[in-house]
């Protein structure tokens, strides 16, 4: 039986807005570098300079 060589990944990284995330999406998807993207609207809670933040994305 023949080791199968195929890997997989799961990469997130954040935009600047939604039009630059479609834009990335839609380029990565036409190159065939991706099979399947979705887009969040993310939120993150963290600390920055001694204070809880908390923003979108």
């Amino acid at each position: 039986m023949e080791k199968d060589s195929t890997q997989y990944g799961v990469v997130m990284v954040t935009a600047a807005s939604r039009l630059e995330a479609e834009t990335i999406a839609k380029a990565l998807l036409e190159a065939k570098l991706a099979a399947c993207i979705t887009l969040l609207p993310v939120q993150s809670i963290y600390t920055w300079q001694g204070k809880v933040e908390q923003n979108e994305e």
